[in-house]
């Protein structure tokens, strides 16, 4: 049987569990706003250019510019920062956490006719938190040889 079971399952299970449910809402909400902001950069500029006389108005030379520049450091940055990956990966870690306590919770799965389904629930809670841990561990090492 696991000691403090309760304190397992409310301090760390439910702990983890909203720690990346909340990691995945930001970075898809991060993602999703630098990829917004590129497509209508993107979409905008040939337009101004063509519209408004860039090489006779210094104002509208100046605007475009500072748009194509944030445009390329928009997207170096998702490319560095990794928004979607971060957000994928914490919310597959959220997701498994969750199937896990739903299952836990009604028995069902490999908990059905488990002797001890409290053992069975901390070895399966801590293997999807040290996965995402590698995950990042290794995701960390290679950005820095980079």
């Amino acid at each position: 049987m696991v000691e403090n079971f309760d304190e397992f399952y409310d301090e760390f299970y439910e702990e983890q569990f909203n720690w990346y449910d909340q990691k995945a809402k930001r970075n898809k909400i991060r993602h999703r706003a630098m990829k917004v902001t590129q497509i209508v950069l993107a979409a905008t500029l040939p337009v101004s250019v063509s519209v408004f006389s860039v090489t006779m108005n210094p104002y509208w030379q100046h605007v475009i510019t500072a748009a194509s520049v944030l445009l390329v450091i928009l997207e170096a940055l998702e490319s560095f920062l990794n928004y979607q990956k971060k957000w994928m990966n914490y919310r597959t870690t959220a997701e498994g956490l969750r199937r896990e306590g739903h299952m836990f919770r009604t028995k069902t799965g490999e908990y059905e006719d488990a002797g001890a389904p409290e053992e069975i629930f901390v070895d399966r809670v801590l293997a999807l938190t040290s996965q995402e841990n590698r995950y990042w561990e290794i995701t960390t090492r290679k950005s820095q040889e980079a």
